[in-house]
């Protein structure tokens, strides 16, 4: 599946396909990380695990690509591959694990292409058709 770049007037709109949720997730982090950075070398340094909570999928979503921002632009950390995506449902919340590889921000190895500042709910909704799932995620800029 993967993700495609939509026309928008200000900020950035993505349409994230996937052939499961897990897929999906994943295809967010892609496209988050084709707008965000340019690796010239990858050294995947370290593994980190993440985890999230939430009430519903698109909220999970934003919480996990809000967290991509933070280890970026806050503690300087480059996730570089998701090597496990596991979203559950408990009652009334949903609950997402990720292990990601990466590595720390060096100016020589890496480039930062655009910053985002947030991650919108604006006309975000996964939808399941088909056994497949999209959704679409605009990035402010």
């Amino acid at each position: 599946m993967g993700y495609k770049f939509l026309e928008h007037t200000a900020d950035i709109a993505i349409l994230v396909e996937g052939k499961s949720i897990e897929d999906l997730f994943l295809s967010a982090f892609y496209a988050w990380k084709d707008i965000t950075i340019e690796s010239k070398k990858v050294t995947n340094e370290n593994s980190k695990k993440f985890l999230f909570e939430a009430k519903s999928l698109e909220e999970l979503l934003i919480e996990f690509l809000g967290e991509l921002n933070y280890q970026l632009y806050t503690k300087k950390w480059i996730i570089n591959i998701v090597k496990k995506v596991l979203i559950e449902r408990t009652n009334s919340n949903y609950h997402l694990e990720i292990e990601a590889l990466g590595e720390s921000y060096n100016s020589k190895n890496h480039i930062i292409k655009e910053e985002i500042k947030a991650v919108t709910f604006h006309q975000m909704k996964i939808e399941e058709k088909d056994g497949n799932f999209s959704t679409m995620i605009v990035f402010d800029i």
